[in-house]
């Protein structure tokens, strides 16, 4: 059995974050042209942020439990059990239903475009022109969802199949069009044609995954059957998950409500920067463990799943506990470093930089929701996760508005954080419960060890970030980088943190 920190598990997992990386990298220069080309609290850039942010937010809240939480466990369970043919059969169903779905949606959303605009995010303290601009920019952006539908669902396939650096190599081609389209034609197409580069790049990441469908000898052709039995297998799963996909981004938006309009696009800069950083391991992780923990659920491997998820829980904590400490010591200057140019002022890098702090406090509660969420999916099990959502939804939204007026801010990403962990830390709860997730006494001990690391590596960062205050943003910010990684691993070696055997897995040449 090949474990998580097995030379295999491992260097796949290694492969993708490196792929990962470099679509991150490249997405991070996508929004630091953003920012300085359409400014922190212009028309443009609220505008703009929000009509390519609400697509992404409808297909998060209608159908992303499809694309992986439901999807996955079914197909996989098919692969080992009927064979290839019929999950391939089920594969084109699916894809048929998503494109209708998603095509519907669509065309009600383009026809209620302003109400949809001005409800998720209101209308008070935003730049004048902001709704009817944003408005216009949201109907051109629709349709990214069919895009999008489709090349979830085809990630679903392969990763399932085993391939997965292509999926995770698709925010490169996405962004690629983007940056282009920055570097030579957004002064003279402006805005308008920004909607058209975001649609081209989405819709190529469903184009370049074709290629790899076909060598895997998969054929698609259209079915339309809501009576097939493992649609109905979907669809029973995905009701009560689809619940606990709304986690992220209805925070999103009850935290764009809950402060001035003007703060609005610096919380998403944010908000993004969080995502993209944590997500690189986060998400590297999951897609890889997620196909695994399901066929080890169709082939009754309950010791193998259970060594799996404890294991991956291990490495989440050693890797994102110091993650978090060093994102906090370093929110500012990286703010400043990525987005501190053109029309993205100094208050604008101020608050954003403040959020993305406290946003960073949430960063083991968001990967340990993410991991033991799919470990449930696994199991056919959307109820717990759903309980989870519920109650970092509520908890969201009510420190969101009971914190904002006093923190402004700060409230409301410190509440998300909150709300990341609480949902977390029911999920860990349950799954203890169950004798699902179990915690011996060597990962106690472990998880004590790399808290003491991250702890000292936080303090030294602290003290290197200080030393060079005045220096320029990017030496403070690579030096204070490279010293915090270094101290970390060096101490996590000197103590003898038995997830130091995963980065040896990953740097073993066999």
């Amino acid at each position: 059995m090949d474990k998580f920190g097995g030379t295999k598990t491992a260097r796949t997992v290694a492969v993708m974050m490196s792929i990962t990386v470099v679509g991150k990298l490249m997405g991070l220069l996508r929004d630091s042209m953003q920012a300085g080309y359409l400014g922190g609290d212009t028309t443009e850039a609220t505008a703009f942020i929000h009509a390519s942010f609400l697509p992404r937010l409808l297909l998060d809240v209608m159908f992303a439990a499809a694309f992986s939480a439901s999807f996955i466990p079914v197909f996989s369970s098919y692969l080992e059990l009927k064979g290839k043919k019929a999950a391939f059969d089920l594969a084109a169903l699916f894809i048929s239903v998503v494109a209708v779905l998603t095509a519907g949606v669509t065309v009600v959303a383009v026809i209620f475009a302003q109400p949809i605009f001005v409800i998720s995010l209101g209308e008070a303290g935003l730049p004048y022109g902001t709704v009817e601009l944003g408005t216009t920019l949201l109907r051109y952006m629709l349709p990214l969802m069919i895009f999008s539908g489709l090349a979830f669902s085809f990630t679903g396939i392969l990763q399932s199949l085993g391939e997965f650096r292509l999926p995770a190599a698709m925010s490169i081609v996405s962004n690629g069009i983007i940056i282009v389209y920055y570097f030579f034609f957004i002064d003279r197409f402006g805005v308008y044609g920004l909607t058209v580069a975001f649609l081209l790049g989405w819709g190529m990441q469903a184009v370049i995954q074709v290629p790899f469908l076909i060598k895997h000898k998969f054929r698609f052709r259209f079915r339309f059957d809501l009576k097939d039995e493992g649609l109905r297998q979907i669809g029973k799963l995905a009701l009560p998950v689809l619940v606990s996909s709304w986690v992220l981004p209805i925070n999103i938006m009850v935290n764009a409500r809950a402060v001035d309009g003007s703060s609005v696009t610096a919380l998403h800069f944010a908000n993004t920067l969080f995502m993209i950083i944590s997500g690189v391991f986060i998400l590297s992780v999951s897609n890889v463990i997620f196909p695994k923990l399901s066929r080890q659920v169709a082939n009754k491997d309950d010791a193998g799943f259970k060594a799996t998820l404890s294991e991956t829980v291990r490495v989440v904590f050693f890797i994102l506990i110091p993650l978090s400490l060093g994102l906090m010591a370093l929110s500012r200057p990286l703010i400043d470093l990525i987005f501190g140019w053109g029309f993205f002022n100094e208050g604008s890098v101020e608050v954003a930089g403040t959020a993305l702090f406290y946003f960073s406090i949430g960063i083991v509660g968001f990967g340990l929701f993410t991991v033991l969420s799919r470990a449930c999916y696994a199991r056919f099990d959307g109820k717990t996760p759903t309980i989870a959502a519920i109650v970092a939804i509520a908890v969201n939204a009510v420190l969101s508005f009971a914190l904002a007026p006093h923190l402004q801010v700060a409230g409301v990403a410190l509440a998300g954080a909150i709300a990341q962990t609480v949902g977390a830390g029911v999920l860990v709860i349950a799954l203890t419960k169950k004798s699902v997730l179990v915690w011996e006494k060597a990962t106690l001990l472990g998880l004590v060890k790399v808290v003491f690391a991250a702890i000292c590596m936080f303090a030294v960062v602290l003290f290197v970030r200080n030393y060079f205050a005045e220096a320029n943003v990017l030496l403070k910010v690579t030096v204070s980088g490279v010293v915090g990684v270094v101290l970390y691993f060096g101490l996590a070696l000197v103590v003898g943190v038995r997830e130091m055997d995963w980065v040896k897995g990953v740097l073993r040449r066999k």
